[in-house]
C-alpha cells in the first residue's frame, strides 16, 4: 500500500551568506556615523563639566558671601584685652566662617602665655565666638630684683604682679632666664612648688615660700617650720600625716625642721636660717 505525503524540514534553514558587497555597505555606514557620535558625545561631555565647574564656583562665592565674618565675640577675657586677642587673629575683612582655619587660629592664640585654651563656635551666618580660658597666677616667682606670675600648670606669666594677692606661695630658686632656656624642666619644678605649697597650706599657717633651686630636693618655709622633701614627695607627705599626732605639740611649741627625704624615717631638728 502506496503512502504518500508532504515532508516539511524542522531543521533551521541556513543563514544565507552575505555577498561582499552587503559587508562593505555596512562597514561603510558605520565609519560615517562614528565621527558624528564622537563629536555629538564629547560636546556633551564637555558642556556638563563646564557647567559644573561655572556652578561649583558659583556655589562656593555664595557660601563665602553668605558666611562672611561680620561679628566676632571674645569671651572669658580678664586679664588680656579684646585688642591684643583680635590682633593676634588677625582675620582679613574677606574671612568667613567657611574660610577660617581654627585649628591654626588655636595653635597661634595658645602660644601666649596667659591663654590656657580656646575654642570657636561659627554662628551661621556672620558670628564668630572665641572663647578663651586664661591661665590663673597659683604663685609668684621671686627673684632678686622682680617678679613674676606662676601659673599652676607652672607657665611664666608676664605682666604686673603688683595686684597679686598676698596669700599666693612665693618660688625661689629659679630664674626667668631658667624658665625660658629649660621649659619642661622649670614647669616641673614650679608645678611640684605649688602642689606642696597647697598641701602644706591645709595644715599650717601662713604664706608659704617654696625653694625649688634643686630638680630632687624641695624646701618649703613657713614661719616657723621648714619642711624638706625629696623625689617622692606626695608619699614623704603621706608619711608625715601618719606621724603628725604623735609630734603635733612639739612642732607648735618649738621652730622645727622637718627632714623627710629619707626612707622610712621623719627626722625633727631645731630649725635654722
Amino acid at each position: 500500500m502506496g503512502f504518500a505525503g508532504v515532508f516539511t524540514s524542522t531543521q533551521p534553514r541556513k543563514n544565507r551568506p552575505l555577498k561582499r558587497g552587503d559587508v562593505m555597505g555596512k562597514k561603510e555606514k558605520l565609519r560615517k556615523k562614528s565621527p558624528f557620535r564622537r563629536v555629538v558625545v564629547g560636546s556633551l561631555l564637555a558642556s556638563l563639566i563646564a557647567i559644573g565647574m561655572i556652578g561649583g564656583r558659583e556655589a562656593m562665592h555664595w557660601v563665602h558671601e553668605w558666611t562672611r565674618i561680620q561679628q566676632t565675640t571674645i569671651l572669658g577675657l580678664e586679664r588680656l584685652g579684646r585688642e591684643e586677642i583680635t590682633a593676634k587673629l588677625n582675620l582679613s575683612s574677606d574671612s568667613s566662617l567657611w574660610s577660617i582655619d581654627t585649628d591654626d587660629l588655636t595653635e597661634q592664640l595658645e602660644m601666649h602665655p596667659w591663654i590656657r585654651s580656646v575654642t570657636f563656635d561659627r554662628v551661621l551666618p556672620h558670628s564668630l565666638v572665641v572663647q578663651v580660658e586664661e591661665r590663673r597666677p597659683a604663685a609668684v616667682l621671686r627673684e632678686s630684683k622682680k617678679a613674676y606670675f606662676v601659673s599652676e600648670d607652672g607657665h611664666l606669666l608676664p605682666g604686673d604682679i603688683r595686684k597679686a594677692g598676698k596669700a599666693l606661695p612665693v618660688l625661689e630658686g629659679m630664674t626667668a632666664k631658667f624658665f625660658s632656656q629649660q621649659k619642661d624642666g622649670s614647669q616641673r619644678r614650679a608645678r611640684k612648688g605649688i602642689h606642696l605649697a597647697t598641701l602644706l597650706s591645709e595644715r599650717f599657717s601662713g604664706r608659704p615660700t617654696v625653694n625649688v633651686a634643686h630638680a630632687h630636693k624641695t624646701i618649703v618655709d613657713f614661719p616657723s617650720l621648714r619642711f624638706k622633701f625629696g623625689q617622692e614627695a606626695e608619699r614623704q607627705w603621706e608619711r608625715f600625716l601618719v606621724l603628725y599626732p604623735t609630734v603635733k605639740k612639739t612642732i607648735e611649741r618649738h621652730s622645727q625642721e622637718v627632714d623627710l627625704r629619707f626612707s622610712q624615717k621623719v627626722i625633727l631638728r631645731k630649725r635654722t636660717l
